[in-house]
């Protein structure tokens, strides 16, 4: 019942468009005005949203979701959810992208993230030459916190509730734990 309520609420969210909002004129500003602000939500065709692998951890879920958009485009996306007190599910997407995964000569993670003081958020599909002799992956942290998950349907998911400090030792193993690649990532977040 759970896990259904749960993916039900992923699926809400990934279907969903909104109306393009116009800015007005703001009295008063002068120069540059800024706007962030999304024309339409994600659009995702239902037909096509493939929960492509699922992690549970004692405090949230993730979820590596392709899908088609209604543009026909396809997409990826880390989505991290959970319960709130009141027993709705909290979908918040961390990243994604859209089309192929990048071209590379080795395995490599086509990851994307989330992280700041509170925890580390991160997966996605492992890509490359030699990708499918990939069994795991592993992060090890400049502050020496380690994680790892096994590649389920092409995908790793990654969290931690602790602070991390960048950047990150990648290491990718098949499943007699020989090294297929090791690379460091997030370099541009060093302190």
């Amino acid at each position: 019942m759970i896990q259904d309520e749960m993916r039900a609420a992923v699926i809400a969210h990934l279907v969903e468009r909104t109306t393009a909002t116009e800015d007005g004129d703001q009295a008063g500003r002068r120069g540059w005005t800024s706007s962030i602000r999304r024309a339409d939500g994600p659009g995702a065709d239902p037909a096509t949203i493939e929960l492509v692998k699922t992690k549970s951890f004692p405090t949230c879920q993730l979820h590596e979701v392709d899908y088609i958009n209604h543009k026909s485009w396809s997409m990826h996306v880390l989505i991290k959810t959970w319960q709130a007190e009141d027993g709705t599910w909290k979908v918040h997407p961390h990243g994604g992208g859209a089309g192929p995964h990048p071209r590379r000569s080795h395995p490599w993670v086509n990851i994307c993230a989330g992280f700041g003081p509170q925890d580390f958020t991160g997966g996605g599909h492992v890509v490359g030459d030699g990708a499918e002799k990939a069994a795991s992956v592993r992060l090890t942290f400049a502050n020496d916190i380690v994680i790892e998950d096994t590649i389920d349907n092409g995908v790793v998911l990654f969290y931690e509730p602790h602070n991390v400090v960048m950047p990150t030792d990648v290491t990718i193993v098949d499943d007699g734990g020989n090294f297929l690649a090791t690379y460091q990532e997030f370099t541009a977040f060093s302190p």
